[in-house]
């Protein structure tokens, strides 16, 4: 699931760093990613959620909740380097998955 997500960002930090669905000028593609950014963290989140629920993944909002928020806030900080994402998300939703596993 986290490295679908991550494969997602990339995806979309790429068609807004192209131009297709903005702008270059003034604020066009920044305004695109502002707003896409906290849309792409709750989506993502939520899907990640439903999709390891379905898969009877105890805690699964403890897993996808925080995984995905890490991993979009590391992205951020990482923007340089976009394709990154895919290895974020994996890592991070495997580490939470392990640490919120039943004993």
């Amino acid at each position: 699931m986290g490295a679908f997500l991550g494969l997602a960002w990339w995806g979309v930090f790429e068609l807004i760093s192209s131009g297709a669905v903005c702008t270059f000028e003034d604020w066009g593609c920044l305004g695109a990613f502002v707003m896409t950014l906290p849309v792409f963290a709750v989506a993502g989140a939520v899907l990640g959620g439903f999709a390891l629920r379905s898969l009877k993944v105890s805690r699964a909002w403890l897993v996808a909740v925080p995984a995905t928020l890490m991993a979009v806030t590391t992205m951020v900080f990482l923007l340089g380097q976009p394709f990154l994402g895919f290895a974020v998300f994996a890592a991070l939703y495997s580490l939470i998955a392990v640490l919120t596993a039943t004993r």
